[in-house]
């Protein structure tokens, strides 16, 4: 492999972990739009602890829990026990001034666009640059990205603060391991919201929907009476997955802007992280055997084509099918689950937590699949069939 130096679009989690590998064996230089590192924050930052083990980092890490609560407005909820503090909230800045300290000698450049990529020249707001290979890794505007990867993600929008709240309702952790997640049709028609306990009566409070997310947010902190402080946040990539990862001219995507999120609960950090694994090891495996960048490419883009496209896709249809069709049949879900108490252990893992569930009253089973059966029938009969193809392809 004769290239030597590779450009990294975007100073998230992914583009800083890629950099941390590749720095080992090239030249790096990262273009990061925003003029501080870390800044603004974009998510909850609830991370598997397990995969960071599989990362190889240790990140600063706020707060760690055991249970996560599902629970609606009227006190029906499921507890998942992870018979640990499996998940943590890791300090989202410091996740990334940790990956660039961690990085050696790469060339940061912070505040700078790029504006354009193509033919082996980059283009920001001030100047132009050649490069070898890019990589893009902007997170989820994907502006760039589109331009390789032509695809249509689905999102909602999310918005939270870090806030202080003495209220004492059953929407609200019942001790500093807990994190709540509301599902609830009335307060987000499309998504859910949370509620995650950073500290000493201190919490992160959101929630995410495809419409009025902001009045929606407001609605959820008078009812915890809980001021607002900063919110911050972002679109949230909820399903989706292109076709291919990489481009000609040396270009390849990774993070959400390639729809490596989880699409159940939009979480991208520990997923970005993979996909930067992934192209890293790529390209080692390329130079180990003397082939080319190119080479290098496509290991990346049949790994992802052959291990990851399918299971996104369906995971994705299988969130489009809660977050955006059940209505009725969520709220009687809960209701039918209500106060059971299940032992998981795989934060990632959704379906086998959701399938545990519902083992513990089989009978509640049949019930729920026949009221998410009924609301489904009111859809256009093709949009079903592709739905639970892309399930159990």
């Amino acid at each position: 492999m004769n290239i030597s130096n590779v450009t990294i679009i975007g100073a998230g989690p992914s583009g800083l972990y890629l950099a941390r590998e590749l720095s080992k064996v090239m030249n790096v230089k990262i273009f990061e739009e925003d003029r501080v590192l870390g800044m603004p924050p974009h998510c909850t930052g609830l991370v598997n602890l397990d995969s960071l083990k599989v990362l190889g980092i240790t990140p600063p890490i706020i707060n760690t829990y055991r249970y996560v609560r599902i629970t609606d407005l009227e006190g029906n909820d499921i507890t998942f026990d992870f018979r640990r503090r499996a998940i943590a909230m890791v300090d989202r800045p410091g996740l990334e001034h940790y990956l660039i300290d961690e990085a050696g000698s790469v060339t940061l450049n912070l505040g700078e666009r790029v504006m354009d990529l193509g033919n082996g020249v980059l283009t920001t707001r001030s100047r132009q640059e050649t490069y070898e290979l890019a990589i893009i890794a902007e997170g989820s505007s994907a502006v760039l990205a589109k331009k390789f990867i032509p695809w249509q993600p689905n999102y909602v929008y999310g918005v939270q603060t870090d806030t202080k709240t003495y209220t004492t309702s059953n929407l609200m952790p019942r001790g500093d391991d807990e994190i709540v997640v509301i599902f609830d049709r009335r307060l987000s028609s499309h998504y859910f919201a949370w509620i995650v306990p950073k500290d000493y009566y201190e919490f992160r409070v959101g929630i995410a929907d495809d419409l009025n997310t902001w009045v929606k947010f407001t609605e959820l902190l008078k009812i915890i009476e809980a001021e607002r402080y900063k919110p911050f946040g972002g679109r949230i990539v909820i399903g989706g997955a292109p076709e291919r990862v990489t481009a000609m001219g040396n270009v390849a995507v990774i993070g959400d802007a390639a729809g490596f999120v989880k699409p159940m609960t939009g979480g991208g950090i520990i997923m970005g992280m993979l996909s930067a694994k992934l192209l890293s090891e790529s390209i080692y495996g390329a130079i180990k055997e003397g082939l080319s960048i190119n080479d290098a490419l496509q290991m990346y883009d049949m790994a992802y084509r052959k291990f990851i496209k399918n299971r996104v896709k369906a995971l994705s249809a299988a969130s489009y099918v809660l977050h955006m069709l059940i209505n009725n049949s969520l709220s009687n879900a809960l209701k039918l689950m209500s106060k059971v108490d299940v032992e998981v252990y795989d934060y990632d893992d959704h379906v086998n937590a959701i399938m545990r569930a519902f083992v513990k009253r089989p009978s509640v089973f049949a019930r729920v699949m026949y009221s998410i059966m009924s609301e489904l029938s009111f859809i256009e009969p093709r949009r079903i069939s592709e739905l639970i193809k892309n399930v159990f392809r």
